[in-house]
């Protein structure tokens, strides 16, 4: 179409081709295209004095291609022509959007963009027919590419009937090409690659990478077309911005002549701009490369993809290398390398999370471990086989890696805390944890702080924040083992909201937000004196808010107490290890005597799981447990039988009817849900689809011997009264708490004998809930602190 000539200068508006320059940053003279310009005359019939004083109007348009009006939008370089490569590629992709009716053109024309498979596109014969290459050019020359997949959707969106057109639409053709680009958010089935391996070779190429975004940073807005006008002559010209450095223009356009005198025109209807955000991925270590610092590359996010994740998320995305260009001579060589998205796929999902594809390998051994006597001392086994015993501990971590069914109503995580003397091998259990979790981390509560544990914000250049994920959001539905919890001081109370509410509530430095941390915490504590009391509650030997220890669903205490027959059976299994091969077989079996276990079902389950003495296993290797521990949670969603509901109910009622009053056992619905998740996650071992009775029975055992640890004295009696999460005070600290109200009222009323009723009177006072007033004052008898001088009479020893 040739272009309309300039009129007499009366009349409406007026159209003159000029060349208009889209000027680079590298220091290149810039290319030259054709685009018509619109000078913008009023419509009174007064002659003008001089067409350089008015306004300059630049369309993004070319007046000499009627047949793609965007075109300049997508190839501002390129000049139009029928015999092109560029042409034929669109032609082909048009032809194949118009026999596909699958693409939905009215939300395209409404988001401006569409979802492309891959494996769609090389499915189409005619596509391949007329676009050979086209595979081959997505990797080697996507940005190309790109843009050809989105000027032909575009180029389909602006034939839409009923579509309306913008003031900024083309007089001559009468289409509305106001319409910004389009874009084709391609997922391709490309083997993702590590962060690792990408170099500078591969700049301008299309990669996949995996891994956990552990930065965002908050959302800017970034020019992409500028409109400048000219000091001189008013001329209005739009110069594309290709990078983050502004992109002047060189000379005006009205008379070709060099001239320096611009300003940017913000309210134009040609400066554009689009929303882009920055995000840091971090690699995902495997099991073979744990020991070095996990690599970290920056995403570069815009348009629609923008707040489509949040710190912490597992993300897959389809990215171009970029490598930004020297912009001049004598800086350093070093090359700076990011990624530009081009499609993202969150993981956010509990099905996603976890591993989704298992080969023919990955089922035939999860088969193979199905088919064992029982799969659930095998797990058990498996989990850190260095450590010999301990097998009701190993069994409620077990449990709490695979966790109990997902329900929007309550949560599914699993939180276990261990407390115990040092050197009983916690720590590993702990880091065997993390290894056997498809997704877990293992951190040390003494170097950790609340904002380490769960997200800090960091300020950026300007008046920006990132937002920087820890531990507890990049293990979103995995596991976070937190060793030396106790040595947190304050910083745990940030687990409270993780380990009840499942999430995590910003509200600093102007940012307020809530990042879901579907995790489970395993952890473990050292007593505060260096050796577990056991007169005092699990909350006063590790000197712990009882409200936080209410959130464990399982606390186990372990303590070092001499044995000649344990320590003899140590000895052998300790040198039985020695012995054992480094490199172990995928073809795990656990040598017991099927007879033996099929004969032991109505036994205990702690004689179940015991090792028996001379009995050889072979663990589980750490990749085939991951692979068991993700299938069940993926595919196996357990619900409770009638049996087991019975089961749980009678227990829970028992422990609720345990003697009814002021000290009873505090036990809540929290306990029973907690009971309802271990149930569905023993059944989880055995890859069942119901919870029955016999798994209830196993999780009531391991909760009994739970509720036993916490509950029992340094003489082995059990005082109820203690919680069973471990916190409340035991009769030792409130016998010394009542010993200290005592001397302060000695010392008030000059006097030190009281009667029965006063010391019963002065301990309702104190709030003092003695299991048994009387058996409490006789211990003082014996202990000295009260001699007994007639019946109801006491002398109090102050000295």
């Amino acid at each position: 179409m040739n272009p309309p000539q300039r009129g007499n200068g009366r009349g409406r508006a007026r159209w003159t081709p000029f060349n208009y320059r889209r000027t680079s940053s590298v220091g290149r003279r810039p290319k030259t295209i054709s685009v018509p310009v619109s000078h913008a005359n009023s419509d009174d019939d007064e002659p003008t004095n001089s067409s350089e004083s008015q306004p300059v109007i630049v369309r993004h348009i070319s007046a000499n291609n009627d047949q793609y009006p965007g075109w300049n939008l997508y190839f501002p370089e390129e000049t139009f022509a029928e015999e092109s490569n560029i042409v034929g590629k669109l032609r082909a992709f048009e032809a194949h959007i118009t026999s596909n009716p699958e693409y939905d053109l009215q939300m395209a024309r409404k988001r401006l963009w569409y979802p492309l498979s891959l494996s769609n596109l090389t499915g189409d014969a005619n596509l391949m027919t007329a676009w050979p290459t086209f595979a081959q050019d997505l990797v080697d020359t996507p940005d190309e590419t790109l843009k050809c997949l989105g000027l032909a959707m575009h180029q389909q969106l602006i034939n839409l009937p009923n579509t309306p057109c913008s003031t900024q639409s083309d007089f001559t053709t009468n289409k509305d090409v106001s319409l910004q680009q389009v874009h084709a958010r391609i997922q391709t089935n490309l083997k993702p690659v590590t962060i690792n391996s990408l170099k500078v070779d591969r700049n301008g190429k299309l990669i996949v990478v995996r891994g956990n975004v552990v930065r965002v940073s908050s959302l800017e807005y970034r020019a992409t077309w500028i409109a400048y006008r000219c000091l001189q002559c008013n001329a209005v010209q739009a110069i594309k911005q290709p990078t983050q450095a502004e992109t002047r223009p060189r000379s005006c356009p009205c008379k070709n002549r060099s001239s320096s005198n611009f300003i940017s025109i913000v309210s134009s209807p040609f400066t554009s701009t689009e929303a882009c955000q920055t995000i840091h991925l971090q690699e995902t270590l495997n099991a073979n490369q744990s020991g070095r610092v996990p690599r970290t590359i920056k995403i570069e996010l815009f348009q629609d993809l923008v707040d489509s994740v949040y710190p912490g998320d597992d993300v897959t995305v389809t990215a171009i290398v970029q490598c930004p260009p020297q912009e001049r001579a004598g800086v350093s060589p070093l090359r700076d390398i990011y990624l530009k998205a081009v499609s993202l796929s969150s993981n956010r999902n509990a099905t996603m999370t976890w591993k989704s594809t298992f080969s023919d390998k990955d089922l035939g051994a999860i088969q193979a471990i199905k088919s064992k006597p029982c799969p659930f001392r095998l797990l058990i086994h498996s989990l850190s086989p260095s450590i010999y015993g301990h097998e009701l501990i190993k069994a409620g971590l077990v449990l709490a890696l695979l966790g109990g069914s997902d329900n929007p109503n309550r949560r599914s995580q699993c939180h276990i805390l261990i407390v115990g003397d040092p050197g009983l091998g916690k720590s590993q259990m702990l880091q065997a944890c993390a290894d056997a979790s498809p997704k877990g981390i293992f951190v040390c509560g003494k170097t950790s702080s609340t904002a380490g544990l769960t997200v800090a914000v960091h300020h950026e250049k300007g008046n920006n924040t990132s937002l920087g994920a820890g531990p507890l959001l990049l293990a979103d539905q995995g596991t976070c083992c937190i060793d030396e919890l106790d040595k947190m001081s304050n910083s745990n109370q940030a687990l409270l909201e993780v380990m009840e509410q499942q999430c995590v509530s910003i509200a600093k430095a102007g940012v307020f937000c809530s990042l879901p941390a579907r995790t489970s915490v395993i952890a473990a504590a050292n007593p505060a004196d260096g050796h577990y009391n056991k007169s005092k509650t699990v909350s006063e030997n590790v000197k712990m808010n009882p409200a936080l220890l209410s959130r464990f669903d399982l606390a186990f205490i372990i303590l070092d107490r001499p044995n000649a027959e344990l320590d003899s059976v140590l000895h052998d299994y300790r040198r039985h290890l020695s012995g054992m091969p480094q490199v172990l077989s995928p073809s795990a079996s656990f040598n017991g005597s099927q007879a033996t276990l099929s004969g032991q079902a109505n036994e205990p389950l702690n004689v179940r799981l015991k090792l028996q003495r001379n009995e050889k296993i072979d663990p589980l290797p750490r990749v085939l447990m991951q692979t068991y521990i993700a299938y069940a949670r993926k595919y196996c969603h357990p619900k409770l039988s009638e049996g087991a509901i019975g089961l749980l109910r009678d227990f829970y009622l028992e422990l609720r009817g345990v003697q009814q009053g002021d000290n009873s056992i505090p036990v809540t619905t929290r306990q029973l849900e907690a009971m309802i998740r271990l149930t569905q996650a023993r059944a989880r071992a055995e890859l069942c689809g119901e919870a029955t009775a016999q798994h209830a029975s196993d999780v009531i055992t391991i909760v009994r011997h739970s509720m036993i640890d916490v509950f029992s004295t340094d003489v082995g009696t059990i005082q109820l009264q203690r919680n069973v999460n471990g916190s409340g005070m035991s009769q030792t600290s409130q016998i010394r708490q009542f010993v200290r109200i005592l001397q302060v009222k000695s010392t008030q009323s000059n006097k030190t004998i009281f009667s029965l009723a006063e010391l019963k009177e002065m301990a309702v006072n104190a709030n003092l809930r003695f299991l048994s007033f009387t058996d409490a004052i006789e211990t003082m008898n014996i202990q000295g602190f009260l001699l007994k001088k007639g019946s109801s009479l006491y002398k109090f020893l102050n000295d």
